[in-house]
């Protein structure tokens, strides 16, 4: 699942908001659903520089992951810019979101 799939699964009561504080372009507030966390591309940016913001604004795709985000956005980015504004972001870009997984940390406190 996505970053925000894990906090919300295995952190879903943790209130020091930790999990969500690690992501890239962490949401301002935990959300209280992984449906509510949505990203849209940053049109204003050049392509190549170019990443995913979380929330929505008007007249541009909604994504449910950034993820998803920089996939459908960013389809021929050869910087890699996108994915390296990801929190644990990928050693390479992915070519499919089923290429992305993240898992809960339990190394480090709660």
């Amino acid at each position: 699942g996505t970053n925000a799939e894990c906090c919300a699964g295995e952190y879903k009561t943790q209130t020091s908001g930790a999990c969500y504080a690690g992501m890239a372009n962490a949401p301002s507030a935990a959300p209280s659903a992984v449906a509510d966390i949505k990203y849209y591309p940053d049109y204003d940016t050049d392509y190549e520089a170019a990443t995913c913001l979380p929330g929505t604004m008007d007249g541009r795709p909604s994504f449910s992951s950034m993820a998803a985000c920089c996939i459908g956005s960013y389809p021929d980015q050869t910087s890699g810019a996108c994915f390296a504004g990801m929190a644990n972001a990928p050693s390479a870009a992915p070519s499919a979101l089923s290429d992305i997984k993240y898992y809960p940390d339990y190394d480090t406190d709660y």
